[in-house]
């Protein structure tokens, strides 16, 4: 609309409605007539500060313009009806341009309506951060501003992640009483991989022919969680007879893609050469007394899982189990039973042999008989500790001492004195046999 401005009052009426959630706009451009430069003054007036306590606010602008003779400039009244306003019946406002030589008045009856009388005034959640198996409480409350009470209407309640739809919810509400409000609420619960990131909450209300009445928007956020096991998920071992696989399985049990990470395995060192691998290892090495093999596994997404398989070859194991333990049998029956050790000494051209039996059994050697071989070149002269009985078989001599019994850690030193009969150069006497019965009667043998 064009207002020239003249030095007179130009008043007439325009009628202007608004709706409760709008915000309307009313132009005016107006033209300098006067034959110089113009400064001029705009304001608007009326009720404004009654249609502010209505949540509804007027205003115009600019509030000044300098116009050169038969320059034009656009003016704004601005009109915003925030969704909470009441019904406003006509009034009058007057829209004033004037400078000092000119002016001009335009008359404007504006009106406010609702479409609804209702409106969402708030939505809260209970939290704004959680995480996978936590939940939110959505709460949503409809004011009713008028004086009677309402209808039902529909409360539909929606979620979305990137843009895609992840959670829907209607209400049908109960009526509500005259100026007064009531609050629906829905729980969202985040499941144990759901999506890291935001999340937009969308309430819309609609009456019940689905058409729309009001929105609000918030978001929340689900935190990011990387949850892997410190050594793994599951591990299972199927043995045969000559093998043992290994199975271990690592599962990403957070809702976000892990960091690349190894599973790590650690063997006995004598099993290094007993492994096949049916997942390739990235790096072995070895560690003090153990093998370390290592696989570099790729991130995982949220719930995704790896497997890696290796086997163990157990023939040679049991081959080396066996060898050990006969090894440490060995030792053992050695560290406990009876034992005898010879020496022989020379001393002023005589040939002193010392032997001594010691029981390191944990049991009594009973009837114990010690038989020892005399070389043909020494002549036998004396006896050393217990006293031995001299026999002959064939061209051989023997000495044998015979002891009843010896107890376990028991010792016995015995010998004999003997002179060569030939020079001798090396002496390398023969073993000395050592025969008794064990406490239960069997006879045992030792040399």
């Amino acid at each position: 609309m064009i207002l020239t401005l003249l030095p007179i009052s130009f008043a007439q009426p325009e009628t202007i409605t608004v709706y409760a959630g709008e915000t309307k706009t009313v132009n005016y451009t107006i033209i300098n007539t006067a034959e110089k430069a113009q400064a001029y003054n705009i304001y608007l007036s009326g009720p404004v500060a009654y249609f502010a306590e209505k949540r509804v606010l007027i205003d115009v602008y600019p509030k000044m313009v300098e116009l050169q003779p038969n320059q034009s400039a656009k003016i704004t009244v601005y009109i915003f009806a925030s969704k909470e306003a009441r019904e406003i019946p006509q009034n009058l406002f007057t829209l004033t341009i004037s400078s000092e030589l000119q002016k001009i008045e335009k008359s404007l009856i504006i009106s406010v309506l609702r479409k609804y009388p209702v409106y969402i005034s708030s939505v809260s959640l209970s939290k704004y951060s959680i995480f996978p198996l936590e939940s939110t409480k959505i709460t949503a409350t409809i004011q009713n501003v008028k004086n009677e009470i309402t209808p039902n209407y529909k409360l539909i309640f929606l979620i979305f992640k990137d843009g895609k739809e992840v959670f829907k919810e209607e209400e049908i509400t109960d009526f509500i009483e005259a100026n007064s409000k009531i609050e629906v609420s829905k729980e969202f619960f985040a499941e144990k991989y759901q999506e890291a990131g935001v999340y937009e909450v969308l309430v819309k209300l609609e009456d019940m022919r689905g058409e729309y009445i009001d929105d609000v928007k918030t978001k929340f956020e689900v935190k990011a969680v990387v949850k892997l096991p410190e050594e793994y998920t599951e591990k299972e071992i199927k043995y045969s007879l000559l093998s043992a696989k290994i199975s271990v399985k690592v599962k990403n049990e957070g809702n976000t893609v892990s960091d690349a990470f190894y599973i790590e395995e650690r063997l006995p060192l004598f099993m290094k050469d007993f492994v096949k691998d049916y997942t390739p290892y990235t790096e072995q090495k070895v560690e003090g007394g153990f093998v370390i093999y290592r696989w570099k596994i790729n991130p995982l997404a949220p719930g995704e899982s790896v497997v890696i398989e290796y086997e163990i070859s157990l023939w040679q194991t049991w081959i080396a189990l066996i060898l050990i333990l006969l090894t440490v049998i060995y030792f053992f029956r050695k560290g406990f039973r009876p034992a005898i050790v010879k020496s022989v000494k020379k001393t002023n051209g005589k040939i002193k042999v010392y032997i001594k039996l010691k029981n390191k059994s944990k049991s009594i050697m009973k009837n114990v008989e010690i038989v020892e071989e005399v070389l043909p070149m020494l002549k036998i002269e004396s006896n050393i500790g217990l006293e031995f009985e001299e026999k002959k078989s064939g061209r051989k001599r023997y000495l044998i001492w015979k002891i009843n019994e010896l107890k376990p850690e028991e010792e016995v030193m015995l010998g004999y004195t003997a002179s060569p009969l030939v020079e001798i150069v090396s002496l390398e006497l023969p073993k000395t046999k050592v025969t008794f019965f064990d406490e239960k009667g069997r006879k045992r043998e030792l040399q």
